[in-house]
């Protein structure tokens, strides 16, 4: 299994999950927040910024800032955009109410000439599984993950 293309893809695992975790808790915060205003309560004594404003106003801007936190958890998982030129993308996710984070499954697949390299990850929770596969020979698999490898370094330099 070639390093590069493992810790590239740990890396964008760990990072993603990182996002979304930190999204989520402020986005508990804000929910919470938009539940109580809706409801009437009068919170100018918690947050001082809300007797300034007033509730109405409040209410709207909480409402964007819970869209745009929600837009975060969704875009955690964006790939380089050169990736997404030369691969194909999808993911998938599922929330269920009885976990903190939704669960993603990541599919991303490059191909070659010689073959193509599939690389899936599929999180619950915190943890993730990275699997990287090319084929059953092994010398067109280290080739195959050569050519991704080029393009991974191709995007670092640019970056």
């Amino acid at each position: 299994m070639s390093d590069i293309l493992r810790q590239y893809f740990d890396r964008y695992a760990g990072n993603a999950i990182a996002e979304i975790k930190a999204a989520n808790v402020a986005l508990g915060f804000y929910k919470r927040l938009r539940s109580r205003l809706i409801r009437g309560e009068d919170l100018s004594h918690e947050l001082e910024s809300i007797a300034q404003a007033g509730p109405e106003l409040t209410l709207k801007v909480v409402k964007v800032i819970v869209k745009e936190y929600e837009q975060k958890i969704k875009d955690a998982w964006k790939l380089h955009d050169r990736l997404i030129q030369i691969g194909k993308f999808t993911i998938a996710y599922d929330e269920d109410p009885r976990e903190l984070l939704p669960r993603f499954k990541i599919n991303y697949i490059y191909k070659t000439e010689l073959g193509d390299i599939k690389i899936k990850i599929t999180t619950a929770g915190e943890n993730y599984r990275l699997q990287i596969h090319t084929g059953g020979n092994l010398m067109k698999a280290q080739m195959i993950k050569t050519e991704l490898e080029k393009q991974l370094t191709f995007i670092a330099l640019i970056d």
